[in-house]
């Protein structure tokens, strides 16, 4: 039996969450065995049936735990609270007899904001100096007639899209996201509550 199953809402995700579990000291955990997988129809397709998907999909034999991870952003679910989102897909869960085995997370607003808490490791898969990715960011916060902290709090994503544009004409690719992942400091990006959230989750189940 593997330790954890992680269902995320993209490719993107998958990537991430890969990265951070191949890297349990930098989250002070144990290592463990785990898979992770992505919901073909994204975050919406997440808070439709993803916990009826994990019934069906994952045999309660093969993992110890589960967890649900998606962005509030874009989600469908836009309009409530957070919480109220993840205390929703935990009660699915819990119907879907994953009872005490299992976890949600709902990034909030989406998964860049995650990326922004650790700047260098944006700039250093970009292959530019911290200051040039800070002045491209401050100019995209310009334009969208606010400023570079809140930007990156409220529009992660419209901000890591601009400086990979600015960077090399194109979209950000799941390799991007898996190499920041692999690099950064993930004490900085635990400043996210969302990330805070999910790293103690996975320190509760699988302590050093």
């Amino acid at each position: 039996m593997k330790d954890l199953f992680v269902f995320t809402a993209d490719a993107d995700a998958l990537a991430v969450v890969g990265a951070v579990l191949s890297r349990p000291k930098a989250i002070g955990i144990r290592e463990i065995d785990f898979a992770v997988d992505r919901h073909v129809r994204h975050d919406p397709g997440m808070v439709t049936d993803g916990p009826e998907l994990v019934r069906m999909a994952v045999q309660k034999t093969a993992f110890q735990k589960v967890l649900l991870l998606w962005d509030h952003h874009g989600s469908g679910w836009d309009r409530r609270a957070p919480d109220e989102a993840r205390k929703a897909i935990r009660l699915r869960l819990d119907q879907a007899t994953w009872r005490d085995r299992s976890e949600a997370v709902v990034i909030v607003p989406e998964l860049e904001e995650w990326l922004w808490h650790n700047p260098a490791s944006i700039a250093r898969r970009l292959g530019v100096a911290v200051g040039t990715l800070e002045q491209w960011a401050g100019e995209f916060a310009e334009g969208q007639g606010t400023d570079y902290p809140t930007c990156k709090e409220h529009t992660p994503k419209e901000l890591f899209r601009n400086s990979v544009y600015r960077c090399r004409k194109g979209r950000p690719l799941p390799e991007d996201f898996e190499q920041i992942a692999l690099r950064a400091g993930l004490k900085d990006w635990q400043k996210s509550p969302t990330f805070a959230a999910f790293v103690t989750i996975l320190r509760t189940w699988f302590p050093k």
